[in-house]
């Protein structure tokens, strides 16, 4: 057990006035959400539920996304605090005079960490990438032809050399020319909350994981080994790439709820700037937008109904807090629609909270524990070894032009499963393994742009030559099942959904005998 798991002791749901039977039930429509992986909810900072969809487990550490912008705005709260950081509305360019030169325009020398904070920066598009990026990926969507798309392959494998110029990516952003008037309208921008923690950085000394360990990771009892990714001169990339566990998350959310209060009660937060932190700071409604992205937004956290506020991030990736109901919700998942994630908190978990403690209901305790242990992914029906290859041959294929930079895709099988090598143009690796009725697990690497995640697979024949091979990647977004069709000579692959190579889903390689 970590620190983190004696930190969060759970209770029975009625001691803490919510019913096990409710709860139960709302645990149960939460994973009829197809692709949600863990559900925890603290009532008065106590677990009353905690799930895990099959193979996922409390020890992944998930990938956060954009969730990840809540714990940087969570440093410059301390910052702030300390001394560190004078004043919100200093110039961003005030951090970095390094890159203070002619190519900075006017209007960025206007963004102040408060436009960067708000999502009003005045940038146009979201991500972190330049226009280098824009041309490799037009060159993937309008292209067929194999030089090109090795080009892409190329460039995505390289992952985090974004602007393909060479230079920082702070001196590359700040040369950006900005659409509107700083502060003139919401536009939610992972590249500003990277220009955030890199003034961060820049105050206070030190890396972003580093200033906050003794702050706030230590004291909710994090391990010393979670991993922030960073930019190619090491900066954190403050809008994404920290990774947690579901009770990392859920510890995190307690303390926002509680204002930036750790559980020994030492205030790590100013009061003033957590208050306007979690309460609406700009404007974000518009046509289009979802109930739960027009309430407002504050300082890298989302206003909700109901008197909420969250952290949250791509695919699923929650943490709600609740302060009239002392509670919070942490969620990780693989959804396209986060307000159905949402829509199922609002309709199904808030009628459950009763002011007062309740009954004791042995009944509900058991039926929230069956519902709590009976969460699993669906990876089909049990196989067997296929007729071709037989058990101790290898067969092989050679890779037509892809996006990917596959070149070749080894496949062999025996009594166990089958093992599936991808092998890429640069010199990589993966080897998939599926069992035919138990799941078999594989560390991906190549597949994930050089992450290491474990997968779990199973693999079937649907057809004589048809190997069909469920996957699933628990500490990141993805569900894929992937075709190999012997017969018309393609690898099929089908995700729910996949960051690491864009256009991935629903994608093709063909295959020919060397």
């Amino acid at each position: 057990m970590n620190a983190t798991s004696q930190l969060l002791r759970r209770s029975i749901p009625e001691a803490e006035g919510m019913s096990s039977a409710a709860l139960a039930d709302f645990v149960n429509r939460f994973f009829a959400l197809e692709w949600t992986h863990g559900l925890i909810i603290l009532r008065h900072g106590r677990v009353v539920a905690e799930a895990y969809r099959s193979p996922c487990s409390p020890s992944d550490r998930h990938q956060l996304f954009s969730l990840s912008k809540s714990f940087t705005s969570t440093a410059v709260g301390m910052a702030l605090g300390e001394g560190l950081i004078k004043s919100l509305d200093a110039p961003v360019l005030s951090f970095f005079p390094e890159y203070d030169t002619p190519r900075v325009g006017e209007r960025m020398r206007r963004v102040t960490l408060r436009h960067l904070l708000t999502m009003s920066m005045g940038r146009e598009s979201c991500g972190l990438w330049g226009s280098r990026y824009w041309a490799v990926r037009k060159a993937f969507d309008e292209s067929s032809e194999a030089g090109d798309m090795r080009a892409v392959a190329e460039f995505f494998a390289r992952g985090d050399e974004n602007f393909g110029n060479g230079r920082p990516w702070v001196e590359n952003l700040l040369q950006d020319d900005l659409r509107d008037e700083p502060g003139s309208r919401f536009e939610y921008n992972s590249a500003a909350t990277f220009l955030v923690a890199a003034a961060v950085e820049k105050s206070v000394g030190q890396p972003l994981t580093e200033y906050l360990r003794p702050r706030l990771f230590d004291p909710l009892g994090f391990p010393r080994d979670l991993t922030w990714d960073v930019s190619t001169e090491g900066i954190a990339r403050g809008g994404t790439g920290l990774n947690l566990t579901l009770r990392e998350i859920a510890s995190a959310g307690q303390f926002w709820l509680r204002g930036g209060v750790l559980p020994d009660g030492r205030r790590m937060i100013p009061e003033d700037y957590f208050a306007a932190a979690s309460s609406k700071q700009i404007d974000n409604s518009g046509p289009g937008r979802a109930p739960d992205w027009a309430q407002g937004y504050g300082f890298q956290f989302w206003q909700c109904r109901h008197g909420c506020f969250r952290g949250d991030g791509a695919s699923g990736q929650l943490a709600v807090m609740m302060p009239q109901y002392d509670a919070v919700v942490a969620a990780t998942a693989g959804l396209h629609d986060m307000q159905r994630e949402l829509d199922t908190i609002w309709d199904f978990l808030l009628p459950a909270f009763r002011d007062s403690a309740l009954p004791a209901d042995s009944a509900g305790v058991a039926s929230l524990r069956r519902a709590e242990n009976s969460q699993r992914f669906d990876f089909g029906p049990d196989g067997a070894p296929g007729v071709s290859p037989p058990p101790g041959e290898i067969l092989r294929f050679a890779a037509g032009a892809n996006p990917y930079g596959v070149t070749d895709i080894a496949l062999e099988q025996d009594e166990f499963g089958v093992s599936l090598e991808i092998v890429f143009g640069d010199g990589y690796s993966d080897t998939l393994r599926a069992g035919w009725k138990e799941l078999r697990t594989s560390l991906l690497g190549r597949m994930m742009r050089q992450h290491s995640f474990e997968a779990f697979a199973k693999a079937r024949w649907s057809s004589p030559n048809v190997l069909d091979i469920s996957v699933a990647i628990p500490r990141g977004t993805t569900f894929l099942r992937l075709a190999l069709a012997l017969d018309k000579a393609v690898l099929r692959c089908n995700a729910n959904i996949w960051f690491a190579h864009p256009g991935l889903e629903n994608g093709e390689i063909t295959l020919k005998r060397p």
